[in-house]
C-alpha cells in the first residue's frame, strides 16, 4: 500500500503505473506531497493521539487523494504505515463505489501472504479515512527487481510465487478478486516472505459472475480487460499472476504478454522449459483454458519442489546450503 516506486517496466519505469478504470478518470502518479490543509491537520493529531506517537515526515508515498506516512507506534509496539485518504479529492465514482470495497474487504482478509491492516478510523466530518497497516520495510517486489534485474528460479522465484499464488487464493476461495496484481503491489516483509496489497480494486464476486468494470493496471491486463468485454475476473488475476512470473524471471515486462511470452522468450533471461510451461499456461488469451491455483501448484515447476521451500523465507535460507542454492540457479536457469 506505501510503494515509493511504481511502473510498467522493470527498466525505467514511472513512479507509478496508470491505472485504467471505466468508472473515473485515469490514476496517475506520485506527486510533491502539498502543504496539509486544516481538516489533514486534524486528522495527522487525532492519528498522533491513536497511536501514541508521531507520523514521520515527509510521507514516504503520496498522490493527489492520499498520503502514507510511517510511525513508532507505541499503541502497537511496532513499525505502522497509515494511508491517509481525502475522500473529497476522489472522484465520486471511486468514493462511492471502490472505495467502501476496498474498506470492507481490507478489514476482512487475514493470510500470511496479505497485507495485515490494524485498523481503519473514518472521521465523516473531516472526509478523512486513515487504513493503519502493518510497516513492511523492505518495500516491494517492483523494488526488489529494480535493484537485483531479475529473481533466480530457485530458490527465491519459486518460493516467491507459490506464496503469492496461495494468496490469491485464498481470496478466490471467499469470492474476493484483486483485479490490480502487479509488482509493485506485492510487499515483502522482514523475513523476506511476500505480502499482496491495495484493495483499490478488489470485489467481491459471485461464482459465475463476469465483471464489466474495466479496471486494473494495463500492462497487466487480460486480454478481455483490455478490448472492454465483460470478462471472468478470477481468470483475469491469474492472467496478471502470468505477466508478474514472467517479469520476474526474465526481468523484463513483454509490451504484449501473450505475444512475447510465445515469442519463444526473446529476453536475456530465458526461463527454464517448466517455468515457460507455466507461465505461456497463464496468460493463455482464452479465459476458460488459462492456468489457475490448481495448474500452479501441480505444475512440474513447482511441484517438483520440497514443501519446506515454501514455508517463511528465513526458514528456507537456513535450511538451504550454499553449494545446493549455486546448483539449483544453474539448473533452473539454463
Amino acid at each position: 500500500m506505501y510503494s515509493e516506486e511504481g511502473g510498467n517496466a522493470v527498466t525505467r519505469p514511472p513512479m507509478k503505473s496508470p491505472r485504467i478504470t471505466n468508472e473515473g478518470s485515469k490514476e496517475g502518479g506520485d506527486h510533491p506531497p502539498p502543504p496539509p490543509s486544516p481538516s489533514t491537520q486534524g486528522m495527522l493529531q487525532r492519528l498522533r493521539v491513536e497511536l501514541r506517537a508521531p507520523l514521520d515526515e515527509p510521507p514516504i508515498a503520496s498522490s493527489g487523494h492520499s498520503a502514507v506516512y510511517a510511525s513508532s507506534s507505541l499503541l502497537y509496539g511496532r513499525m505502522v504505515a497509515v494511508k491517509l485518504i481525502n475522500k473529497r479529492a476522489l472522484h465520486k465514482s471511486i468514493a462511492d463505489k471502490f472505495l467502501p470495497r476496498e474498506l470492507e474487504i481490507t478489514v476482512l482478509v487475514s493470510h500470511p501472504h496479505l497485507v495485515s491492516t490494524l485498523r481503519v478510523i473514518e472521521d465523516v466530518s473531516l472526509s478523512r479515512i486513515a487504513i493503519i497497516q502493518e510497516f513492511y520495510p523492505n518495500g516491494t517486489l517492483l523494488r526488489l527487481l529494480l535493484k537485483e534485474g531479475s529473481i533466480e528460479e530457485c530458490p527465491r522465484g519459486a518460493h516467491i510465487f507459490r506464496q503469492l499464488s496461495e494468496a490469491v487464493h485464498y481470496l478466490h476461495t471467499r469470492s474476493i478478486v484483486h483485479r490490480d496484481i502487479k509488482p509493485e503491489n506485492i510487499l515483502i516483509d522482514s523475513n523476506g516472505d511476500i505480502r499482496l496489497g491495495d484493495f483499490g480494486f478488489a470485489r467481491f464476486i459471485e461464482k459465475r459472475e463476469r465483471s464489466r468494470s474495466f479496471c486494473g493496471t494495463r500492462p497487466y491486463s487480460a486480454p478481455q480487460i483490455v478490448s472492454y468485454r465483460p470478462y471472468d475476473p478470477r481468470a483475469a488475476d491469474w492472467f496478471a499472476m502470468g505477466v508478474v512470473l514472467y517479469t520476474m524471471i526474465t526481468g523484463k515486462w513483454p509490451q504484449e504478454p501473450v505475444s512475447s511470452a510465445t515469442a519463444r522468450f526473446n529476453t536475456p533471461k530465458v526461463p527454464s522449459p517448466a517455468c515457460c510451461q507455466l507461465i505461456l499456461s497463464l496468460l493463455d488469451e482464452d479465459e476458460y483454458e488459462r492456468g489457475d491455483y490448481d495448474v500452479v501448484v501441480h505444475s512440474e515447476w513447482l511441484a517438483s519442489r520440497p514443501k519446506w521451500l515454501f514455508a517463511s523465507a528465513t526458514h528456507v535460507y537456513e535450511v538451504l546450503p550454499r553449494s545446493a542454492h549455486d546448483d539449483a540457479n544453474t539448473v533452473e536457469t539454463t
